[in-house]
């Protein structure tokens, strides 16, 4: 019985090959690109991560929840959805520099890689126009549905999961624009506390 090649499979070739019992939904991802970036957050570069920014006003009435976001592949390229298909942008976003970012672990994606993922719903998203169901959001939930992050199958009907996340989970890297934002929103919110509790209180003592 001939031998198996030393880093090749049976056949002799040097291309790897998954387990038997390994289908394409069910097998972690493998390691990232060999061409992958480090983190370089003075350049806005944050590879495979989701990325977000705020949009002054809006971010600030809501208590930092609405903001705008997109997603990084392994060079650090930032991907996101504004007006008609997806569009690349180059160390922030289109709205503003990178304020909170999501890095998404190789080993929580479970079919193929990140960047497979990205180029897959960069495809679907084309000829795809931005409007309130189909939005930002709605685009970064492809990219995860598309490479079956945490092996979960159904981002694109939960995309408005995603803002929360960012909320919660989502990580501030130090720069002035970060700090404005928290900053700015936590003043509006301590506001808008304020007034509101003013007016309980005077209601209720009229």
């Amino acid at each position: 019985m001939a031998a198996t090649p030393v880093g090749g499979n049976a056949n002799g070739s040097d291309e790897e090959t998954p387990p038997a019992n390994c289908s394409m939904d069910q097998c972690p991802a493998a390691a990232p690109a060999q061409d992958a970036v480090a983190f370089d957050p003075a350049r806005g570069i944050y590879p495979q991560c989701i990325v977000w920014t705020w949009l002054p006003g809006c971010t600030q009435l809501s208590a930092g929840l609405v903001g705008h976001m997109g997603i990084t592949n392994s060079k650090g390229e930032v991907w996101e959805f504004v007006g008609l298909g997806a569009m690349q942008n180059e160390g922030q976003l289109a709205f503003g520099p990178i304020i909170r970012y999501i890095p998404l672990s190789p080993k929580l994606i479970w079919r193929g890689t990140c960047d497979e993922g990205i180029d897959r719903a960069i495809e679907k998203y084309r000829t795809l126009s931005c409007h309130p169901l189909n939005n930002c959001h709605s685009f970064v939930a492809a990219c995860l549905n598309e490479m079956r992050f945490l092996n979960f199958p159904f981002w694109n009907c939960f995309w408005w999961v995603l803002a929360v996340m960012v909320w919660v989970t989502g990580l501030f890297p130090l720069r002035w624009s970060s700090a404005m934002c928290l900053v700015t929103t936590a003043v509006f919110t301590g506001l808008a506390i304020a007034l509101v509790f003013a007016y309980g209180v005077g209601a209720s003592g009229s």
